[in-house]
């Protein structure tokens, strides 16, 4: 039957500039290439790589085309569990032998910055074909029925070490794949499915769960992190509502000012509060109070113009 996977990515920006997506689709920027390079990710920085030549000429001319199996991820839909770089298997490949036809590949990277415990789920794909015969041993190729490249809002909030743990914590190692249970991936999905506002993406998630894997939702695995899906949720929904920068000072102020001062703004009777309430649908509400008997007042501060409001 074979197994779900998990693979570790090198991080490419190729593609990323070009929307709201995550890269993996075209060669790296030269500012990635050297951070790469420098880096000593195994590849980037061996004396085959093109990328490693283009730096070693001091990062002139053209950028090299299709350098590795990550700038092509997201255009090929397969990728290979690499080849030995060290030792008597020097240059040998490294086989997928369990993963399965069918079976769920889950993709991994380290953004710029990012420790192991921050590694992201950057997409996934079920498994079309996987090669594993000595002409073509070491690839695993996406089925067209489920392949899904993440909004950069998604996958920045997707961690890895949510649903996997290992003894000594978020330890990857030196492979390029691990295996993954059902549950894991189950969960994956689910916690996907919580946020994904993509209409397309959300369906192709909802008939994965739907069709292969029937049946009552089974307990959250406990991963490295040790945190839940409503966590990750108001994350993603606070960075959507608030953009790449943030809340402002002012408004965090007069927001929390509000919420220890509601009589201020005539209401009374206030048995709770509860500052950046989530709804269901996604959106997050500046403050909500409970009245009491079922009733409730919501707050949306804004500090230059009333106009955006609530609605």
């Amino acid at each position: 039957m074979g197994r779900h996977i998990a693979i570790k990515c090198t991080y490419n920006d190729g593609g990323e500039g070009k929307g709201e997506l995550v890269g993996f689709a075209d060669t790296c920027s030269i500012s990635n290439i050297v951070r790469n390079v420098e880096g000593g990710r195994v590849w980037c920085s061996d004396r085959g790589c093109p990328c490693r030549r283009y730096y070693d000429k001091g990062l002139k001319g053209p950028l090299p085309e299709d350098p590795c199996m990550e700038s092509r991820l997201f255009r090929d839909w397969e990728f290979g569990a690499g080849y030995f770089r060290k030792g008597k298997r020097r240059d040998n490949p490294i086989r997928f032998i369990d993963a399965g036809v069918g079976k769920l590949a889950i993709l991994t990277t380290l953004f710029p910055g990012d420790r192991e415990i921050d590694r992201k789920i950057i997409g996934m794909f079920k498994i079309g074909y996987v090669a594993n015969s000595s002409d073509d041993p070491t690839w695993i190729r996406a089925s067209k029925q489920f392949r899904i490249r993440l909004p950069l809002e998604e996958a920045k909030e997707l961690y890895f070490w949510d649903y996997y743990t290992t003894q000594g914590g978020a330890k990857w190692g030196s492979g390029l794949f691990r295996y993954l249970s059902d549950v894991q991936v189950i969960w994956i999905l689910k916690d996907l499915m919580e946020t994904l506002r993509d209409s397309v993406l959300k369906r192709a998630v909802a008939k994965i769960l739907h069709e292969d894997f029937p049946g009552p939702l089974p307990p959250r695995p406990v991963g490295t992190r040790k945190t839940d899906g409503k966590e990750r949720a108001k994350r993603v929904f606070m960075k959507r509502k608030y953009g790449p920068g943030g809340e402002g000072a002012e408004h965090r102020r007069l927001k929390e000012w509000v919420a220890r001062n509601p009589e201020k703004i005539g209401l009374t009777g206030v048995k709770s509060r509860e500052i950046e309430y989530c709804f269901p649908s996604g959106d997050v509400a500046d403050i909500v109070f409970s009245l009491g008997e079922d009733k409730y007042a919501v707050v949306e501060i804004e500090t230059d113009t009333p106009l955006p409001g609530a609605y």
